[in-house]
């Protein structure tokens, strides 16, 4: 006891810390406060004790200068060392190429080494902020209880409902901070995902191969970055967790209101399982349209695309109408559409979701008052109020249950998607012998070899035919190169190959 004492004691003191980032090699007189690249608050979460951080404390400062005045960008503190993209893309990158490396990659596995501790404690936090949330409909029940005996024969201790009401604080506190936790964390993972897969998917397309360019366009590309990536990032944040913290909470609710009901919480169990039927259903229509939608969204971005790279040509020509057409083709005949579609299948899914938590309670509390009114005695209060306190909890992964499934779905496609774009041919940077050389070095002289090129053949994809044959190139440091030649000939395909553009 005593040690824990010590240990709270030492962590509630101030850690140490510096106002400002300083590089060590920085000079006093010349140094400018106002540079960002010099000086910079430092973030007061890395320096916040366990309380702090429980209670968000941390934040107090801000929060008090936010509302005195407008806050500024110079008011904000710099990024955590994690949270920064240069970090986290070079983490993604480690741990991607070491997928990569192993033969048999994995998108998710790679994810997992990147951001799983922050996805770690977020689900450890929601499984905290579950179990402790069942505690209430308990001393709820022991509470009115307690007021229903009060000041008869079978009364209970007045501390009991001191204890009872003191409980429940407590309770709801707990569910509070751990829940609270749970959200920053799934923040952490969304933050950090997203980014990871950005840049990816960045560097990916700086080092695409000609045959894969001839797959990916660049609405293609945008969308995986915009589109995909949040889309993935999101189910890891918000979705991923309560693949497992619904169900518990469904077995956790129906086991109470089986100790409170008895035998006819089974009637609303019937309805639950006559309706996962109809529910799957709905969400396989909804992953359907969700792919072709995606399908939709590449071909408006590739025709946008084309628009805005020639959209001189297409000025000069007044072939405007034309392309608003093909445009209005695949927004309103295709993506619209099926948008319409989705949201229609959407409502029905709702509709039923909404009507089956009714249904569980109706059928639940009209056969008990039907068929039983004796194994746990009348419908009192006390069996009312936590009944509908467990039927309120149990609302929430009967609503929004069926929800996970399509966010499931639509981060498989996502996933799969960039996962098939991260892993698509890349251009051969070992074919090319790059040297360092220094203009400047005594060794240097007139006469050394700058390019060079020994009996190359190349071609732009790998099914087509040689485009330079028996290429011999000498380019010395002192000579002015000139390449002639008619249309076609193949002056630019040279430039490429020297670039390593071609295969």
């Amino acid at each position: 006891m005593l040690a824990a004492l010590a240990v709270m004691a030492l962590e509630c003191q101030p850690k140490p810390h510096g106002l400002y980032q300083l590089p060590d090699d920085y000079d006093e007189d010349e140094l400018d406060v106002h540079d960002d690249d010099v000086c910079t608050f430092q973030s007061p979460e890395e320096r916040a004790n366990v309380f702090s951080r429980l209670t968000f404390s941390w934040m107090t400062p801000l929060l008090e200068q936010g509302f005195r005045k407008p806050l500024q960008m110079e008011d904000t503190w710099a990024l955590s060392t994690q949270y920064r993209p240069d970090v986290a893309t070079a983490k993604f990158q480690r741990n991607w190429q070491a997928e990569l490396q192993s033969g048999s990659p994995s998108l998710f596995r790679a994810t997992m080494r990147t951001c799983g501790l922050s996805w770690a404690l977020s689900g450890l936090n929601k499984l905290v902020s579950d179990l402790v949330a069942f505690l209430n409909p308990i001393l709820l029940s022991r509470l009115i209880g307690f007021v229903s005996k009060y000041r008869t024969a079978d009364a209970e201790p007045i501390e009991n409902g001191y204890f009872y009401a003191l409980a429940m604080f407590v309770v709801a506190s707990v569910k509070t901070i751990a829940y609270e936790q749970s959200c920053v964390h799934n923040q952490q993972v969304k933050n950090l995902t997203k980014i990871s897969y950005t840049t990816a998917i960045y560097r990916k397309t700086m080092a695409l191969s000609n045959d894969a360019r001839q797959q990916y366009n660049v609405g293609g590309i945008v969308t995986h970055m915009s589109v995909d990536s949040e889309r993935v990032a999101e189910f890891f944040a918000n979705f991923s967790h309560h693949l497992w913290s619904l169900p518990l909470q469904i077995v956790l609710a129906l086991y109470l209101l089986y100790r409170t009901l008895g035998w006819t919480t089974f009637a609303g169990v019937l309805a639950m399982v006559i309706s996962i039927p109809t529910l799957a259903r709905l969400s396989r229509t909804m992953r359907d349209m969700n792919k072709l939608l995606m399908g939709y969204r590449d071909q408006r971005m590739k025709i946008m695309d084309e628009v805005l790279s020639g959209i001189k040509i297409i000025k000069l020509y007044a072939w405007e109408s034309s392309f608003i057409r093909r445009i209005n083709e695949v927004r309103v005949k295709l993506e619209l559409a099926t948008i319409r579609r989705y949201g229609m299948v959407q409502a029905v899914f709702s509709f039923v979701v909404t009507l089956v938590s009714f249904v569980v309670s109706f059928s639940t509390f009209g056969l008990y008052t039907l068929a039983d009114n004796v194994s746990h005695g009348p419908l009192t209060p006390q069996l009312v109020f936590v009944s509908l306190t467990l039927f309120n909890m149990l609302r929430f992964p009967l609503s929004f249950g069926p929800m996970v499934i399509p966010g499931l779905l639509e981060a498989m496609v996502s996933s799969k998607r960039i996962f098939d774009f991260l892993t698509a041919g890349e251009i051969d940077f070992t074919a090319i012998n790059r040297e360092p050389y220094d203009r400047d070095s005594p060794s240097t002289g007139a006469d050394d070899v700058l390019v060079s090129i020994e009996d190359g053949s190349f071609k732009w994809l790998s099914t087509d035919k040689p485009t330079l044959r028996n290429v011999n190139l000498q380019c010395r440091r002192d000579e002015l190169v000139a390449v002639i030649g008619k249309v076609g000939a193949g002056k630019s395909s040279l430039v490429s190959a020297m670039l390593g553009d071609m295969i």
